[in-house]
């Protein structure tokens, strides 16, 4: 049977005396994460000195581990991955520490961690537009809570006043546009939040049957055969 690879996970700051039993579980999940192929990614021990969890990879796994690696120092790989990724850098700046992933001398992945620039959370006011179904409606005082479901998502933290909130109140589950104020925050990560939506005026959204789509499409200038609803119904079905 042939040898497989082994691998350390080294952070400067800890030994295997300071550093937390659970701490250690989640910097080992994460760390599986990373390299992929968890069923051939093995823990063996925490080496002495600076913290080293020594890990070892089965011969077979070991060019789709490297791979893997190289596709998260290179800002790819799959979600799971590059989440992976940014948790551990957010650990190790958390713990004041960084860390690397060494195979014999090699340092084969870097985790900067307290050296990385982190960047602060910025927040912008602006107007704008959500789209949804409305789904819940709340609140006693003089302003109303709502959530909408957006392609499969719930947005809170919308809020209306009690004269547009009566209204709102008969479309419940029904299509509607919320014209509004938006206050969003962007995280370390990049991704855009909505923190607090306040509505000035909506529209109710008609859903409209395919039949109708397709006789308004008629009016449009271009050639329609006449048999383009039985076309676009059977393509439905494929």
């Amino acid at each position: 049977m042939k040898k497989g690879a082994i691998y350390k996970f080294k952070i400067d700051v800890f030994t295997p005396e300071t550093l937390p039993m659970a701490r250690c579980a989640e910097y080992l999940a994460n760390l599986a994460n990373v390299l992929g192929e968890t069923a051939n990614v093995h823990f063996v021990k925490v080496d002495p000195g600076c913290a080293q969890l020594v890990h070892r990879i089965d011969y077979e796994a070991i060019p789709k581990v490297n791979n893997n690696i190289q596709a998260v120092k290179n800002g790819e790989g799959t979600a799971t991955q590059i989440q992976s990724n940014r948790t551990l850098n957010r650990m190790l700046q958390d713990d004041n520490a960084t860390a690397s992933l060494n195979r014999g001398k090699n340092k084969v992945l870097l985790f900067p961690g307290k050296e990385e620039d982190v960047v602060k959370p910025m927040t912008i006011h602006q107007s704008g537009e959500l789209v949804g179904e409305i789904n819940r409606i709340g609140g006693s005082k003089d302003i109303v809570h709502i959530t909408i479901n957006s392609e499969g998502n719930d947005i809170s933290n919308i809020n209306v006043n009690r004269s547009l909130a009566k209204y709102l109140g008969k479309h419940l589950f029904e299509q509607i546009k919320l014209y509004g104020n938006g206050k969003w925050e962007r995280d370390v990560e990049g991704v855009w939040n909505l923190i607090a939506f306040t509505v000035h005026r909506f529209d109710i959204l008609e859903e409209i049957p395919l039949s109708q789509t397709v006789l308004k499409l008629r009016g449009l200038k271009g050639e329609w055969g006449k048999n383009a609803l039985s076309e676009i119904l059977e393509s439905r079905k494929s």
